[in-house]
């Protein structure tokens, strides 16, 4: 037992256990329905509202520009109204406008409730992992975040096992009420746990708002510049590659609503243990390393999407996708925390969500005007593949890590 272990009481050690799983849920809800429940049922939906994947791509777009304006303000809401008070407004925004989406009837109104749910899911990972570091022990929280970062794969899971039941007997509005009805529940379980948290010492004012740190001539030095770079590439190439994704295989290859939910459910399942399979990997191998392999990984899943020759190259690319997706986005925080210096951290953190964010926003609006100028989806991949070329240079070249001063 380590020192640190013994230093945490027994009932704050069972606390945090609950916690961790109920802050994965959270982010199941927040991320694998409010984000990435739309790109799973789109066919229905566009059909439905009359809509096209010129609306999509803009739908798409709204979501993430929630994201980043919700990522750029998050810091300083954590310490003008607390962390579990954004962390309980950003799921009840969640569960409402889950609740919203299959009562909208046009375009504007589901662009709008997309867009608080990019947002919700960004507002509540900057005070969670507030939350985490008060009250998580100090020798299990890289587990704790670990666990929690793999929320959006099993959020993921659960919609794909859901839409081959639900949609094709009741249609897709019943898929919507059925996740909305889940994050109700999560969040009624999230208002008894959280009660009083603010009384926590050391939670008020625990997260400073990156963009209030920021040093621009520490920016300018290109060290500094790679992993915001890198981050926006992440979006601009994985969002829509995984938004699309349903839409392609249904649409544009023809295959049936119960392979489209497999495709999703494979990407989610890789992805509940991918994440923490690649960090154990990393700890043996080195986090640049890790990186690199993960990003050979992402551009053969994209080839195999643009290939698609059979179901199952496009199996074999959702499962090296869900692989290499979710490690990427645990590998980039554990990079950061090794390569830079504690001032740095929170600004890197910061411009690399931001830059996330962006990078979604022009990927999906792209990706949304290549396929009704072209009439294929194979363009979004083919972009995807370059995009992930460009990221393996730049990991090779990644600063190694403790070597920042």
């Amino acid at each position: 037992m380590t020192t640190t272990d013994q230093a945490v009481p027994p009932a704050r050690k069972s606390g945090a256990v609950g916690l961790t799983f109920l802050f994965t849920g959270f982010i199941a809800a927040a991320y694998g329905f409010g984000v990435y429940l739309f790109p799973a049922v789109m066919p229905d939906m566009l059909a439905a509202l009359s809509l096209n994947y010129g609306h999509a791509g803009t739908i798409m777009a709204a979501s993430q520009a929630g994201f980043l304006i919700a990522a750029l303000i998050s810091g300083i809401l954590t310490n003008r109204i607390g962390a579990s008070r954004l962390i309980l407004l950003s799921m009840a925004c969640c569960t409402l406008c889950l609740l919203l989406v299959p009562l909208t009837e046009g375009f504007t109104a589901l662009a709008v409730a997309l867009f608080f749910t990019g947002a919700a899911s960004a507002s509540v990972w900057v005070p969670m992992v507030v939350v985490a570091k008060a009250l998580i022990p100090e020798a299990h929280q890289g587990k704790a975040l670990g666990l929690m970062s793999s929320g959006t794969a099993y959020g993921v899971f659960v919609n794909g096992s859901a839409i081959p039941v639900l949609l094709p007997a009741y249609g897709w509005q019943s898929v919507w009420f059925f996740v909305a009805a889940l994050t109700g529940l999560l969040f009624v379980w999230g208002w008894y746990r959280l009660a009083g948290l603010e009384k926590t010492a050391g939670m008020r004012g625990a997260a400073g708002s990156a963009m209030e740190r920021m040093d621009l001539r520490t920016l300018a030095q290109p060290a500094y510049l790679t992993v915001p770079a890198m981050m926006f590439l992440n979006g601009f190439s994985c969002m829509p590659a995984q938004n699309y994704l349903v839409a392609f295989v249904r649409d544009e290859l023809g295959h049936g609503i119960d392979a489209a939910g497999d495709v999703w459910k494979v990407i989610g399942f890789i992805g509940m243990f991918g994440g923490f399979l690649m960090g154990i990997l990393a700890d043996k191998i080195t986090v640049k390393k890790a990186l690199v392999l993960a990003y050979l990984l992402l551009g053969v899943s994209f080839a195999a999407f643009a290939d698609h020759r059979s179901l199952v190259v496009i199996y074999l690319g959702a499962a090296l996708f869900g692989l290499a997706f979710n490690a990427i986005f645990g590998l980039i925080p554990a990079y950061v925390s090794l390569a830079y210096p504690t001032r740095a951290t929170a600004l890197i953190f910061g411009m690399g969500n931001v830059m996330l964010g962006l990078g979604a926003m022009t990927g999906n609006f792209l990706g949304g005007v290549l396929k009704d100028e072209s009439g294929s989806f194979q363009q979004i991949y083919i972009v995807a593949l370059v995009s992930a070329a460009a990221l393996i240079v730049l990991a090779i070249f990644l600063r190694r890590p403790g070597a920042a001063s």
